[in-house]
């Protein structure tokens, strides 16, 4: 049977297509290494709570793996590392939420690999991840996910793959069968100026040791949204943009997180996924605009694919399409011909804030007051009669309504008060003229909670407990610092019912007075607090 190509809908300007578009004209005509992050955690819901499973074996935890671990996920609220914006180029994209979106992985079973196994990092709740810890828990801050394909569909950071084109000699066993990813858009995707809208990809690994890949625009799918044709395959070299202007490696100061993780494997036998190796790492990031990737002005494309960097240098798209080609494919890949790409996150769609979505909406602005959110707005040339959506999401991705009317000539500018609780929104209006959705650009607000929190006895001994109250739930750091503000200790603690508990250290705490200061989500607390420690 023949493929039904989708094809781009001619009539009118960009039907059922997003488009993203900067102030200034664009001057970039490659790659560029992402220069600054800004990712938010956010809580999240679901998942499996806790079990009890040996780890991995062979693997770093090999020494240990004769006695289970328990392995706890959905710690504190903290749980989800979620990128909201970056900075390439001088210039800052936003996240573009685009439903539908779905991530492929295409496998060809190997020597080492069959099947569909699962290999992921997840953050932990600990400052340092390391082997073999007792007691033997693992506590993660992200909720439980053990498909690939399923957290790979999001703009969650702190939670990826590893080694997802890795066939063979990784000694931790942490190989894979996976070949392509592709990742789809079944409506399509454009830009009137394809040069200032593209995609971000992400990995975890160390600074100037960012793994290659290669990648192509996906040009045309089927009525089953598999791709049926690509464009030009472009590489992404190994490094960092600041030796060979590949990736970036924002610095912390910049949005950057040092993540405490493990690697966790699950293979088709295996109930949950069980531990393989620790690591302590940080995040780069590379951009690609749909000019990078070949796409011309108002051309539609559906996505793209990511490969490794080893095989056929320049692939047809015929090439591509054939995933038991070894000569594009080859299944013995190595972490040092290339396959170590630790991926994070691809379906996102990214553009600057001046994201043209249409021309009805020329303004939203919104402002915080205590815990309102002030949000105003002006649509201009919309037939009558159209109902207009005021649209709020807590993770840029999944929106819902919170104010709706229809729109007639005597309310031009509208406003609207909302009251979302604490944490960061975002929102954007929309509506439907002659079939079509479309949106304003899309504005991030914050409403922090006031802090006062209060210690309890602030008198002590060494060894002795310590109470932390009037707190949000989830997990915090605290440390301890001289009078010269120098971290002398620190540990974490998770915060139930608004209280939480710490026990200081038997002997390394001299007698004086010491600091107190609280971190939640990577952010210091309000407020430093001050104890006495006495001689015992």
């Amino acid at each position: 049977m023949k493929s039904i190509l989708r094809k781009p809908n001619l009539v009118g300007p960009a039907i059922a297509m997003l488009y993203y578009v900067l102030l200034a004209p664009a001057e970039v005509l490659s790659q560029s290494p992402v220069q600054q992050f800004t990712a938010n955690y956010v809580t999240a819901s679901g998942g499996i709570g806790s079990y009890t499973d040996l780890p991995a074996s062979p693997g770093t935890f090999s020494a240990c793996n004769t006695i289970p671990y328990t392995y706890t996920w959905r710690n504190g609220t903290a749980n989800q590392l979620k990128l909201v914006s970056f900075t390439a180029n001088s210039k800052t994209y936003i996240v573009a939420g685009i439903p539908g979106v779905l991530v492929k992985l295409n496998r060809v079973n190997n020597a080492n690999v069959t099947g569909a196994r699962n290999i992921l990092y997840s953050e932990a709740t600990v400052p340092s991840a390391t082997a073999c810890i007792t007691p033997r828990q693992l506590d993660f801050k992200a909720p439980y996910n053990d498909d690939m394909a399923s957290f790979l569909n999001n703009n969650v950071l702190n939670h990826g793959t590893d080694n997802i084109f890795t066939n063979a000699s990784n000694g931790d066993n942490n190989n894979n069968n996976i070949e392509r990813v592709d990742v789809v858009i079944p409506n399509g995707v454009s830009s009137a100026l394809p040069a200032d809208a593209g995609f971000i990809l992400c990995e975890r690994g160390n600074n100037n040791a960012h793994d290659g890949f290669r990648i192509a625009a996906i040009l045309s799918i089927d009525a089953s949204n598999n791709p049926t044709s690509f464009g030009a395959v472009k590489t992404c070299t190994a490094g960092n943009g600041s030796n060979n202007g590949s990736w970036g490696h924002p610095s912390i100061a910049n949005g950057n997180r040092q993540l405490a993780a493990y690697v966790l494997r699950k293979d088709p036998a295996d109930t949950y996924l069980k531990v393989s190796s620790n690591v302590n790492q940080e995040l780069g990031g590379v951009f690609f605009s749909l000019a990078d990737l070949g796409v011309g002005a108002n051309q539609v494309i559906y996505g793209y694919c990511l490969i490794g960097p080893d095989g056929t240098a320049n692939p047809s798209s015929a090439q591509l399409l054939n995933i038991n080609n070894s000569s594009v494919y080859p299944t013995t890949t190595t972490e040092v011909q290339g396959g170590g790409l630790d991926l994070i996150s691809v379906n996102t769609f990214f553009g600057t804030n001046q994201a043209l979505a249409s021309s009805y909406f020329p303004s939203l602005t919104g402002t915080v007051q205590n815990t309102d959110v002030i949000l105003k707005w002006n649509v201009v040339n919309l037939p009558e009669d159209r109902i207009v959506n005021l649209e709020r999401s807590s993770d840029g991705l999944l929106f819902e309504i919170v104010h709706s009317y229809y729109y007639t000539n005597n309310n031009v500018d509208n406003s609207f008060t909302d009251k979302p609780g604490y944490g960061t929104f975002y929102y954007r209006v929309q509506t439907s003229a002659g079939g079509v959705k479309t949106y304003s650009r899309l504005i991030q607000l914050k409403i922090e909670k006031s802090f006062n929190w209060k210690i309890f006895p602030t008198l002590v001994k060494g060894g002795e407990t310590i109470s932390i109250e009037n707190l949000t739930n989830g997990s915090y750091i605290i440390r301890i610092q001289n009078m010269a503000a120098i971290e002398v200790y620190h540990t974490t603690f998770n915060s139930r019912n608004g209280k939480g508990q710490i026990t200081l250290p038997q002997k390394s705490l001299t007698p004086g007075i010491y600091c107190l200061v609280l971190e939640k989500d990577g952010r210091p607390v309000p407020e430093v607090k001050k104890i006495v420690i006495r001689r015992n």
